[in-house]
């Protein structure tokens, strides 16, 4: 995992920050390839509230495929903000990610999140990529969001696009999911001392 180290520009103080998965984990539910099926492909996931400001470091999907173990094919993961729909950033995961638990990922250009928001998590699958999703676990672990609700696209809304569909009563479709970590409150860095800051990462 990556660690992160605010330091300030004279190099005097730092401080760790923590960052971990979006879904931690999830329990049982129904597993499948594709919502609508076909070869363009559809975008399945679940919406969220981000409980925390937060930045998006990496963006990945889910490695439980129950036809052999291991991811397959490519998969374009985003997060979508509810309120516009807009795409805040995307990127494509497959077997040479890094893996994380259950799931692979692919670090992306940081994606602000802010507490309290709305956002989409997406991950689009495709007929014959023989890759699949769990849709209603019995039970999921959250970090850092809440509220989850699971989604899919309409009929007419294929390929990567935002899903515009939600299950009531089904806390998500795990296919995608993030790693994330606290954007510091400017307040806790005045305590600190660190004035004209400079943020470094240490990579996996």
């Amino acid at each position: 995992m990556r660690t992160v180290t605010i330091l300030s520009v004279c190099g005097l103080a730092s401080a760790a920050l923590a960052q971990g998965p979006a879904v931690v984990d999830y329990g049982a539910g129904g597993v499948f390839d594709i919502f609508y099926g076909g070869s363009t492909g559809d975008v399945i996931g679940y919406r969220f509230t981000a409980d925390v400001d937060m930045f998006v470091t990496d963006l990945g999907v889910a490695n439980d495929d129950v036809n052999d173990g291991v991811l397959d094919s490519a998969h374009m993961v985003g997060i979508w903000r509810n309120s516009d729909m807009a795409l805040l950033g995307s990127v494509s995961v497959d077997a040479s990610g890094t893996p994380v638990g259950r799931f692979i990922y692919e670090s992306v250009a940081p994606i602000a999140l802010s507490a309290g928001e709305s956002y989409t998590a997406g991950a689009m699958y495709a007929g014959g990529d023989l890759d699949s999703y769990t849709s209603g676990p019995g039970s999921i672990t959250l970090d850092g969001i809440s509220g989850t609700t699971a989604v899919f696209p309409s009929a007419t809304d294929l390929g990567f696009v935002f899903p515009t569909e939600e299950s009531g009563g089904n806390a998500g479709r795990i296919g995608p999911n993030f790693i994330w970590e606290p954007i510091p409150a400017p307040s806790s860095l005045a305590l600190l001392g660190l004035g004209g800051l400079v943020a470094t990462r240490r990579r996996r």
